[in-house]
C-alpha cells in the first residue's frame, strides 16, 4: 500500500511544480505582452514625433528661403520709409479721383490706409458754418469750395536703397 501513496505524493508534487512553472510562464507572458504594448505605443509616438519634426523642418526651411529672398530683394524693415497722409478737405470729383488713384500700390511703394471717408460737401448751405465765418481761416474746409469732403488718413510705405 505504500506504492499508491508514494505515487499519489509524487503526482501531487509534480502537479504543484507544474502549476508553479505554468503560473511563472503565464506571468512572464503577460509581462512581455504589456511591454510589447508599451513598446508599440512608444514606437507610434516616436513616428508621430518624427513626422512633426520633419514638418517643422520643412516649415523652417521655407521660412528661411522666404527671409533670404526678402533680404536679397531689399525688403528689410530698415529699408522702408513711412510718409504719413492726413487729408481732410473739400475737393472736386476730379481731384478726389486723382488722389485715390495715387494710393494704388506699385512695385516701389504701397499705401497703408487707416481711414477713408467721403461725404457730399454742403459747405455754403450750412447755417452753423455761416455763423462762425469770423472764426475760420482761409485754409479751413469751411472756406474752400468742392464737390465732396474727403478724409484720407494713412501712410505711404516707400522702399529706399
Amino acid at each position: 500500500m505504500l506504492k499508491p501513496s508514494i505515487i499519489g505524493a509524487g503526482l501531487g508534487i509534480f502537479f504543484f511544480i507544474a502549476a508553479h512553472f505554468f503560473l511563472t510562464a503565464y506571468e512572464r507572458c503577460a509581462l512581455i505582452q504589456d511591454r510589447l504594448g508599451v513598446s508599440t505605443g512608444q514606437a507610434r509616438l516616436l513616428k508621430e514625433h518624427q513626422k512633426e519634426l520633419t514638418q517643422k523642418k520643412r516649415n523652417l526651411e521655407r521660412t528661411n528661403r522666404f527671409v533670404n529672398r526678402a533680404i536679397s530683394l531689399g525688403m528689410e524693415g530698415n529699408n522702408w520709409a513711412y510718409y504719413d497722409v492726413n487729408i481732410e478737405e473739400p475737393v472736386s470729383f476730379a481731384e478726389a479721383e486723382k488722389i485715390l488713384r495715387q494710393t494704388a500700390n506699385s512695385s516701389a511703394y504701397y499705401f497703408k490706409p487707416v481711414r477713408l471717408h467721403v461725404k457730399t460737401w454742403m459747405g455754403s448751405n450750412t447755417k452753423g458754418r455761416r455763423g462762425k465765418r469770423g472764426v475760420t481761416s482761409a485754409n479751413s474746409p469751411e472756406t474752400k469750395q468742392g464737390d465732396i469732403l474727403l478724409t484720407l488718413r494713412g501712410s505711404f510705405v516707400v522702399r529706399h536703397k
